[in-house]
């Protein structure tokens, strides 16, 4: 009873994962293709951005109140969001772009393992797709924990790192947002 009642209440909602996961694509290319120099630049966008998440985020959870059990680690993710991007604009230009590969490689650390909750909550009767969601959210795990243990390492590769994990969490909640449309 309780899934179907939050498998009906999230599928109006369908559409706000949709939202995130184009906006961290969009995000991740640019930050895959930009130059160096515009770091300054990636790290005040990327402010916004997660203030703009957040509150996409906040909506979803809010929304659902009552019909997903899950959407209080939503809103806490969205105030999480709100908060670092708010913290961000704070600083200067030098330790902005530095805060902005830490908190990034966090952030998506967490909405990835607020992802695998999502997806086994909307997993039905598709296992393959269960799989490639579970991969998706491995893979940005993987490259985020790797940002965060190599950040002056991998010097420039580490915009191709958080572009990709970007980019993998983006197809993710994607494809989470036509995977909760079509739910039966």
């Amino acid at each position: 009873m309780l899934r179907h009642t939050f498998l009906n209440g999230v599928r109006r909602y369908w559409w706000l994962p949709l939202i995130t996961g184009l906006l961290c694509i969009v995000l991740g290319v640019w930050t895959i293709f930009a130059p160096a120099t515009a770091l300054p630049a990636m790290a005040v966008a990327f402010a916004w951005s997660l203030i703009l998440l957040g509150i996409f985020d906040g909506m979803w959870g809010l929304s659902t109140t009552g019909s997903n059990p899950s959407w209080g680690w939503d809103v806490v993710l969205a105030v999480i969001d709100v908060v670092a991007g708010v913290w961000m604009l704070t600083l200067n230009p030098a330790e902005m772009t530095v805060a902005f590969l830490y908190i990034i490689a966090v952030w998506i650390i967490f909405a990835a393992f607020n992802g695998v909750a999502t997806l086994l909550a909307v997993s039905v009767r598709s296992v393959a797709a269960t799989i490639f969601g579970i991969l998706l959210l491995a893979a940005t795990i993987f490259l985020s924990f790797w940002l965060l243990a190599n950040p002056v390492q991998l010097g420039v590769l580490a915009w191709m790192w958080l572009g990709i994990a970007l980019v993998c969490y983006g197809v993710f909640r994607v494809t989470l947002a036509f995977r909760i449309r079509n739910i039966r």
